[in-house]
């Protein structure tokens, strides 16, 4: 029992991993899993939620606490259920869904005192620093191979690139999986919408056989990389966290928009893969706007987790890149 699992970007792995228990990011997504997490909630909730909860339950022995947010209405309800069929403790950061740091750094400090009472641990400056260190090491190397990913012509799959970023999510700070260079000139497309879980890797695989995701702005992939501290203390962090790439869930989203058109101008993205879940109405609703802003060519991509229908994704795969081929 030595994992600490959480929900959300905005959680600090820093902070985490100072208490001495294993980070561990709740990603999963596979149909089995969503199935058997519909004993605890609704048919028509999130299918990354009904994983998660199936998962944890599952493996609960494994667990030594769980970190929840407020950023997704379906999330924070996923905690009140665990704490209801488990006896694992559970701790909520309320995320502030407007610009409001000073609420976040409350927050964050809350979590820190929580997580010493329940660890009997104190977690003095140089603990943060020395995971700082850690953390921040972590994600330059994972950088480094983003560079190669968003090259001309990108050297990394993205389907080898989430490899690596699962294992970060889920506390590794090595690699343990052989990158191999795979330069490509098939076009180049952006992905956004729901998080990408674990067990997603074969969309991705299905997607690149005709396309190359050279970027993303998916929980489950490259978000932490944007995550730079700069001063070694809690301070440091809560204001890295803060400043990371806006989250679809924060109001107002003119900095979201700037955002994404900014890194598709930068690297070259002909096309939008827009990946969302059964009833993530959050990204559904956002999509015609991200249409209009960056004026390029969408694939909506929507999934339960189920292998049903891959052959016809296959097809529109296969022609949404015959009319980005046609229009460079």
């Amino acid at each position: 029992m030595n994992l600490i699992g959480y929900a959300c970007s905005y959680i600090p792995v820093e902070i985490l991993s100072a208490t001495g228990l294993h980070p561990y990011r709740l990603l999963h997504g596979a149909f089995d899993l969503s199935k058997e997490g519909e004993r605890f909630v609704r048919v028509d909730a999130c299918p990354m939620v009904k994983s998660n909860l199936a998962h944890v339950i599952k493996n609960q022995a494994k667990f030594a606490a769980l970190i929840g947010s407020t950023g997704c209405d379906m999330s924070r309800r996923m905690f009140d259920i665990l704490a209801e069929h488990t006896k694992i403790p559970v701790y909520v950061v309320n995320i502030p869904r407007t610009d409001n740091p000073a609420i976040y750094n409350d927050e964050i400090d809350w979590l820190a005192k929580q997580l010493e009472h329940f660890t009997h641990k104190e977690l003095i400056a140089e603990m943060i620093t020395d995971e700082i260190s850690k953390w921040e090491a972590r994600r330059a190397r994972l950088r480094s191979i983003d560079i190669k990913r968003a090259a001309h012509p990108s050297l990394i799959s993205t389907t080898d690139f989430h490899k690596l970023m699962s294992g970060y999510h889920k506390g590794a700070l090595s690699d343990e999986i052989t990158q191999h260079q795979d330069p490509t000139d098939k076009p180049r497309v952006y992905l956004l919408g729901s998080a990408i879980t674990y067990e997603a890797n074969h969309i991705l695989q299905l997607i690149e056989e005709k396309l190359r995701i050279v970027g993303d702005f998916n929980c489950g992939l490259s978000r932490p990389l944007g995550i730079r501290i700069k001063e070694q203390s809690i301070d440091g962090v809560k204001k890295a966290y803060y400043d990371q790439a806006p989250c679809v869930y924060k109001r107002p989203h003119q900095r979201y928009y700037e955002f994404i058109k900014a890194e598709t101008v930068r690297l070259g993205c002909t096309g939008i893969i827009a990946w969302t879940l059964d009833y993530c109405d959050v990204h559904e609703f956002e999509l015609q706007k991200i249409e209009n802003v960056l004026n390029l060519p969408v694939l909506r991509i929507r999934s339960d987790f189920s292998f049903q229908g891959l052959s016809q994704l296959k097809t529109r795969i296969e022609a949404f890149t015959e009319m980005l081929c046609t229009r460079i």
